[in-house]
């Protein structure tokens, strides 16, 4: 009997089998076989490679990779006509899995469900993976790639197959953490061309300024496009740490830092950050409240949440709209002068401090009698460490901080009483979108609920006030009237605030808003002929269309939303997101290769694509202690690109993929945590010590905090 004449009219061996997951590919077009002595002595028989395919009921990127290749009747002619197809429900054969997954480990460094193993009539296997697309994508084989080429290195290349199977299932055996082997065969892999991000590290390396931190040379800039994505890549570079940590060190301790009432000026003058163009924007400083929460997360360090708790205390406390929003900017003079309402004489540090505590006081912040400004004032910076101003003055270190602290707040009253900057009081969509984003990681990261408050604020203003039941944002609003229609930024970043509120709060209706704003901003802004995102709607109006790839002052609208749609493809597999994603990224990485300072937000969504997308779901009741713990650990953790789910799915957005959620239930009554990531989905965990090892091994991932 012909190997692959198993299918019937009504499906194919599999719909013999009891278990759930195995009846699932019952109607595949692929002619499966369930595993047993019978069909291993067919393949011996026939000498037929085997293709084994081994997954479970509640894996989502199982039932994905069903619906994209096992349903699909070239993919599965492909199949049929060159393996016997083997399927295995891992919960009924866990020592398969095991043995199995070993080899997925030693051959790529990576395991989890689905995997796909090519094996030798013999069993031993050749070629282990775990999911793989329809088609080519962003620069990795797709399933009918690796199935070809497979085929073809084992009708013409045999030996040199068997050699490598043989190899590896020697290391199987021998198997021990880091094991390393050489294998023969190997379909072209080009992984979005890992060289262009590569190249892009050496090239901001060769622009870091060593000794005063930041990039380039004055005027100088945060840039928070190539700190995103430096953040990215320094969980797996050290040395990219150190360039983040001193960069981050240095702003903080600058005059480009309001010392006194938190948040970031614009930019410095001189390249030490001392001297600063002192207008204050709303975008800058959540963005940069974004950039401190991940370095606090990844090193721990206290500063860095102090830094994020002083920024958005100074929005809430400065630029807090009283009907739930922020307002945009404030400016940089006062009287016709730069900077008046922020600069210090030593006169007026000591008339407010008095002599003794203010001599102290101007010597920490570097307030000279000549100054650092052209008028001769000072802009307040840390000029001195604690330790050596402390060996000075005789105070020990606890009691000199408690010194400064109080005199911090004594001259932050005393600066409440000059003519404040003039206020921009509009309240635009895209700057409260970054807003939302800072705000609710925040919340979720440093274990303060109100941020949380706040953001929801934020995203229920905008939705009652700027968002129309015809599918449009407006761009801004102010004494309730609204502007002209929003762009891709506002778009944008509103979805990317909402999709951060989601993972922080767990509240499926962010999602379902974000999911719909979503769809209508592809509708009005994607163009498919020319592979990109436009800034604006097409109106007649226009000589031509805009579009923005590159970071301007804050990072590209079209990296932003390419971002977005990078994390929700997995929650929206019948709409067109991946060959958005897919296109934006190769027409633009070309420019990403030869311009990365203006590109360093696409570079950073690629590098995303090459970690691979991560859904976290944390199921079980909320008040339950464990489940707390799960769920702290998750949120403290730098986890890039994820999002967090809980157990409820969202049932109001027909885009959605309920099945998504499907399968994710407590563990014998425990709450418990599944973890999707690269296309695969890892075994539950229902201990918090054992999720946070888990996070630690998870290849080019997150680094839980260390100390949080």
């Amino acid at each position: 009997m012909d190997l692959h004449m198993n299918r019937t009219a009504v499906g194919n061996l599999l719909q013999k089998e009891s278990s759930p997951y195995l009846r699932q590919h019952a109607l595949d077009p692929v002619d499966w076989h369930p595993w047993n002595p019978e069909v291993l002595a067919k393949a011996r028989q026939g000498d037929q490679p085997i293709l084994l395919s081994i997954g479970y009921s509640a894996c989502h990127w199982c039932h994905v990779m069903q619906r994209e290749c096992f349903q699909d009747e070239d993919i599965a002619r492909l199949m049929n006509g060159n393996f016997l197809c083997i399927k295995v429900d891992r919960e009924e054969r866990p020592d398969l899995d095991d043995i199995y997954q070993r080899a997925a480990l030693i051959f790529s460094g990576q395991g989890g469900w689905p995997l796909t193993a090519f094996l030798t009539p013999q069993g031993e296997p050749f070629f282990v993976g775990t999911y793989f697309p329809p088609m080519d994508r962003y620069g990795r084989t797709g399933f009918p790639g690796i199935l070809k080429a497979l085929a073809r290195g084992w009708q013409s290349q045999r030996s040199k197959v068997e050699e490598a199977a043989q190899s590896l299932t020697r290391a199987m055996v021998d198997w021990g953490p880091g094991q390393a082997i050489d294998l023969a065969i190997q379909p072209q892999d080009s992984a979005i061309d890992q060289k262009a991000l590569d190249d892009a590290e050496r090239y901001f390396f060769a622009q870091y300024d060593a000794k005063h931190g930041g990039f380039g040379s004055a005027p100088k800039f945060p840039c928070v496009g190539i700190l995103q994505f430096l953040l990215q890549r320094s969980t797996k570079k050290e040395n990219l740490l150190d360039v983040l940590t001193n960069t981050l060190d240095q702003m903080a301790q600058g005059g480009i830092y309001d010392q006194l009432g938190g948040g970031f000026h614009r930019y410095s003058t001189d390249d030490q950050w001392l001297v600063p163009h002192f207008e204050k924007m709303l975008y800058d400083n959540a963005l940069l409240a974004e950039v401190y929460l991940a370095a606090y997360q990844i090193t721990g360090t206290d500063d860095y949440g102090r830094v994020v708790r002083e920024i958005l205390d100074y929005l809430l406390r400065d630029m807090w709209h009283g009907d739930g929003a922020f307002f945009a900017t404030q400016d940089a003079d006062t009287h016709g002068i730069e900077g008046l309402f922020y600069t210090w004489s030593i006169q007026e540090i000591e008339e407010a401090l008095g002599p003794e505590v203010g001599s102290i006081v101007s010597e920490y912040y570097g307030v000279t009698d000549w100054g650092n400004t052209e008028d001769g004032r000072s802009v307040l910076h840390i000029s001195k460490s604690l330790s050596s101003l402390a060996e000075k003055s005789g105070l020990d270190e606890g009691a000199l901080q408690r010194q400064l602290n109080m005199a911090r707040q004594e001259l932050l009253e005393e600066r409440k009483t000059r003519t404040q900057p003039f206020r921009d009081e509009k309240v635009i969509t895209a700057w409260n979108g970054m807003a939302i984003s800072a705000l609710a990681k925040a919340g979720a990261v440093l274990g303060e609920p109100c941020y949380v408050d706040k953001a929801q604020q934020v995203a229920m203003f905008i939705l009652e006030n700027m968002w129309l039941p015809h599918g449009r944002l407006h761009r801004s609003i102010k004494d309730a009237e609204v502007s002209v229609a929003g762009f891709l930024e506002d778009y944008a970043y509103f979805v990317r605030g909402l999709l951060d509120l989601y993972s922080a709060s767990l509240d499926p209706v962010w999602l379902e808003r974000a999911v719909e704003i979503a769809t209508h901003a592809s509708e009005l802004f994607w163009d498919e002929d020319s592979n990109t995102f436009y800034d604006a709607e097409a109106m007649e109006e226009l000589l031509f269309r805009p579009t923005s790839p590159e970071d301007g002052s804050f990072p590209s609208p079209v990296s932003v939303m390419t971002r977005n749609l990078l994390q929700l493809q997995n929650l929206m597999p019948d709409t067109m997101i991946p060959d958005q994603v897919a296109a934006t990224l190769t027409k633009y990485l070309r420019d990403m290769e030869e311009h990365p300072w203006s590109f360093a937000s696409l570079l950073a969504v690629l590098d995303l694509v090459e970690m691979g997308p991560m859904d976290v779901f944390v199921v079980g009741p909320r008040d339950d202690g464990e489940y707390q713990r799960l769920l702290r650990v998750l949120q403290t953790t730098y986890l890039p690109g994820s999002m967090i789910h809980g157990a409820r799915a969202p049932n109001g957005n027909a885009h959605l993929d309920g099945e998504f959620w499907q399968g994710k239930s407590p563990i014998e009554g425990k709450p418990a945590v599944y973890i999707c990531y690269g296309n695969t989905c890892q075994p539950p965990v229902t201990q918090a010590a054992e999720l946070r090892s888990m996070l630690c091994h998870l290849h080019d991932r997150g680094i839980p905090a260390q100390g949080v």
